[in-house]
């Protein structure tokens, strides 16, 4: 059987919930983190033989929220010896010199930053815990502890915001000279503090605007050398998340903490989004899950397929050709796709309309 080359550790602890935030997450407590780091340790030991990772992220929630002998008990428990890159994604808030030493005494390789906006105003508004200052300093203290590989998240399309906001951010995200900038427009999802906001009429989205938020990113960090090889995504020269990369690619990956999905061979299965009831299995040598389904290769091609065209790249004509000629003529007449070097990419249309491109796969 081969190893499993990707793995995810959902940290679910957060100092606050984000108003835009769907992603499973709660409050943290000294004990509850403890108990926590403690199942999912046993979760660890448990998928270990199966484990060979070549890249590593953990996610959340808020990874550097873990207290720093917290954090080393799991780091010194991932299989490791194989990886080519391993991210933890940080609140610049919880950014500390000890923890970036830490982090790079293990290995880590990169740090994703959730800086979402480079304005207090704004930062105050969408429920973030930190402010520019913070996040300036944070990246400072990465840098002095060897950091090369740094990503910084960040937001379009928030209520309040204007294009001299998010060109403004953008600007001085590229002072900063980060190696990766990943781009997100707000989706308004159930279960947040914006969705309530939209069903009382408080926030209105305003699409036109966003599309033009999204090419002025696209036009500025193209002109500032950083490539665009996903939707979302950019990057400078061999600095692609190689993890994220390997999720669009359909590979098999295993995720560890409550809420984490794993998908390996025709399996896929999901824990328990409780961190309490994650703990209470784990204790007692059972799984938390939440659900589990088969996969045929069918649906796996479908999702390789659809995940594939959020990449620049495409995919290979072989994985399409054959199943779906009818809806991809269509997406060629709509110049949403076009065939280079044996392979089906987006076009630059194409990108604006992902979901579209996406939907003619599943």
């Amino acid at each position: 059987m081969n190893k499993v080359e990707h793995l995810y550790v959902h940290v679910p602890f957060c100092a606050a919930k984000c108003h835009y935030c769907a992603f499973y997450s709660e409050a943290a407590s000294t004990e509850k983190m403890s108990d926590y780091v403690d199942a999912v340790l046993q979760e660890l030991e448990r998928f270990a033989p199966q484990l060979a990772p070549t890249t590593i992220f953990f996610g959340g929630g808020t990874p550097s929220l873990l207290p720093a002998p917290l954090m080393r008990r799991i780091l010194e428990k991932v299989p490791a010896a194989h990886a080519r890159e391993w991210t933890i994604e940080c609140n610049p808030s919880t950014v500390s010199t000890e923890k970036a030493k830490l982090f790079r005494e293990f290995g880590v390789s990169r740090i994703s930053m959730g800086v979402q906006a480079l304005d207090d105003e704004l930062l105050d508004m969408i429920g973030r815990v930190h402010s520019v200052k913070a996040a300036i300093e944070s990246h400072e203290k990465l840098r002095s502890t060897g950091f090369d590989d740094i990503n910084f998240d960040l937001m379009f399309g928030l209520p309040g915001q204007t294009m001299e906001h998010w060109r403004n951010t953008l600007e001085r995200t590229i002072e900063l000279q980060p190696e990766h900038i990943s781009t997100y427009c707000l989706i308004l999802e159930e279960d947040t503090q914006f969705w309530s906001f939209l069903q009382q009429g408080h926030i209105k989205p305003d699409e036109e605007l966003e599309l033009k938020m999204y090419q002025a990113a696209i036009e500025m960090l193209s002109a500032a050398g950083y490539c665009q090889y996903e939707i979302s995504n950019f990057a400078k020269p061999n600095h692609q998340c190689a993890h994220n990369i390997a999720y669009w690619e359909g590979k098999d990956y295993i995720g560890l903490g409550p809420s984490a999905c794993s998908t390996v061979g025709n399996r896929r299965w999901q824990n328990a989004p409780d961190t309490d009831r994650y703990i209470t299995a784990l204790r007692k040598g059972e799984c938390a899950l939440a659900y589990e389904e088969p996969l045929t290769p069918e649906l796996r091609d479908a999702e390789r397929a659809a995940f594939g065209m959020r990449m620049n790249r495409g995919v290979p004509g072989d994985l399409v050709r054959g199943r779906w000629d009818r809806e991809i003529a269509e997406l060629l007449s709509a110049e949403l796709v076009q065939w280079r070097d044996g392979r089906l990419t987006p076009t630059q249309r194409g990108i604006f309309f992902a979901d579209e491109v996406a939907a003619a796969f599943v």
